[in-house]
């Protein structure tokens, strides 16, 4: 066993937010959304190593932002601007945002303003990792994360987390257990890519943005919240109906939309939230379990929760 495994084979990496990322150079700016996507290319270390069912836990160089686990991986290619040491023409630089000369060479130590700059071309690739993002800002410090890397001192923008301990220590921050959608969602990827069919979401954001007015900044299962956290969620199959319904979606928290996704919290006959057994250990999730749904179904938002619980819970 490996740091990167347990005995599940699950690989964890921490990485570096870079929508400032001092080592690009020449005002180009990576376009990472840290609770949906994430970009590399094949200059980066580990760059062949990240895979479709890992965990991706995202960091700012001063705290964990949050963790989610990747779902899909989309290759391409395109061109890097490579920054070199005007003296000794390696790569090896850094940007001093406070000092002048603005830049160092770690490798002869010169000092200056510019580098010089060349275009190579590489490899991308972009994770697909929304589906199960969770919010957790502070819960580790930047400290807590390096020491929780495989190769503490790595100065890698991806770098190995090992997963028991990274694990442990979420769940020891005070925040219940914010790990279940992803062992979830986990369970199905692991080992490499999966194909399903899905149809684009066309008009998502105005969607969510029509059930904010409508309903305000409230989880139907767990009540306010704010309202970054919470995502619009079909109460029926988005994915064969094509269109977005204006009386068939509610907003849920983040990971209640994932569990939800997955049949692991449903809406009974009684119109009362069940959270199945193996979720409902967790104190996060099992304190929803009974309690009544949000709001009142109209008789079609209630066929389509019945058909929810008939997909998932019936027999």
């Amino acid at each position: 066993m490996t740091g990167l495994e347990d005995q599940a084979g699950r690989r964890a990496w921490l990485v570096l937010l870079k929508t400032d990322y001092r080592r690009l150079g020449n005002e180009n700016k990576y376009d990472d959304d840290a609770a949906t996507h994430y970009s590399w290319d094949s200059r980066v270390p580990n760059w062949r190593q990240v895979r479709a069912g890992d965990v991706i836990a995202v960091w700012d160089e001063a705290e964990l932002i949050g963790i989610s686990v990747i779902e899909a991986i989309k290759p391409g290619r395109g061109n890097k601007p490579i920054a070199r040491c005007p003296n000794c023409e390696r790569t090896n630089i850094e940007r001093r945002t406070t000092m002048s000369p603005t830049y160092r060479c770690y490798n002869c130590k010169a000092t200056f303003e510019e580098p010089e700059y060349e275009e190579t071309e590489v490899d991308t690739f972009r994770s697909d990792h929304g589906q199960s993002w969770v919010e957790l800002p502070g819960s580790l410090t930047a400290g807590e994360l390096r020491a929780l890397c495989v190769m503490p001192k790595s100065q890698n923008s991806i770098r190995e987390l090992r997963w028991n301990d990274f694990a442990m220590a979420i769940r020891s921050s005070g925040l219940g257990d914010p790990l279940t959608p992803l062992e979830a969602t986990a369970a199905q990827l692991i080992g490499g890519h999966i194909t399903r069919p899905v149809r684009v979401r066309l008009g998502q954001n105005s969607f969510r943005a029509a059930l904010l007015r409508k309903f305000g900044a409230e989880c139907v299962f767990s009540g306010p919240v704010p309202e970054p956290a919470l995502e619009a969620c079909h109460l029926y199959s988005y994915a064969t109906v094509g269109q977005h319904d204006p009386h068939g979606g509610v907003l849920l928290r983040r990971d209640l939309h994932s569990l939800f996704d997955r049949g692991l919290i449903a809406v009974d006959g009684a119109d009362a939230i069940d959270v199945c057994p193996d979720v409902r250990s967790y104190p996060l999730y099992g304190e929803l379990h009974g309690r009544p749904f949000g709001i009142k179904p109209n008789p079609k938002q209630r066929e389509w929760l019945r058909l929810h619980w008939q997909e998932f819970r019936a027999g």
